[in-house]
């Protein structure tokens, strides 16, 4: 014999006003349409990647000292250890803009470094970055820069690029010249 409908549970996800039927004499109230579901923001990626004329070793001293970042970064004016936690590196950037970034990993094994956004004028959220250093050989090394981040507006390509071509590709190919004469 097949079940009475009205003493069913209701499935999860199911409309509750399916689920319970009016009785007679009984007004069901309309109900606001609920807006769509927003499916997750996506992440946005930026990479670069530049194989160096120098030993992993010297340019993973260079990257792994996080405060040092204006050493050898043409676009960084100054970079200094938070003096609340050095962890912490405040950085003015040559036309003025200033950001706070945490140190969140360094593998000195892997040669791997990451960070992020603490305060920055970006439409952005999650940023968080990676710098990593291999040996390609015993005196040429590659280096990836990588970032993800959720853009305010839009795919976030626009800002991707910016990252990749103005702080990016700057930086790696800054650490490419140092050292040599």
């Amino acid at each position: 014999m097949p079940k009475n409908p009205q003493h069913q549970n209701p499935q999860p996800g199911r409309d509750l006003q399916q689920a319970h039927p009016v009785l007679p004499g009984q007004r069901r109230e309309p109900q606001a349409p609920q807006p769509p579901r927003q499916h997750p923001q996506r992440y946005a990626e930026a990479r670069a990647h530049r194989v160096l004329d120098r030993a992993a070793d010297a340019v993973w001293r260079e990257v792994r000292d996080f405060p040092a970042l204006a050493a050898w970064h043409p676009g960084i004016a100054s970079s200094t250890a938070h003096p609340d936690d050095p962890r912490l590196r405040d950085l003015v950037t040559t036309d003025g803009l200033r950001l706070t970034e945490a140190l969140h990993a360094v593998d000195d094994t892997l040669m791997t470094l990451e960070y992020g956004f603490v305060a920055h004028p970006f439409p952005l959220t999650d940023y968080r970055a990676r710098l990593e250093v291999r040996a390609e050989g015993d005196t040429r090394s590659s280096v990836i820069w990588t970032a993800t981040f959720r853009p305010a507006d839009g795919d976030g390509a626009a800002l991707a690029a910016q990252f990749e071509e103005g702080v990016f590709a700057g930086g790696l190919e800054a650490l490419g010249t140092r050292g040599r004469s």
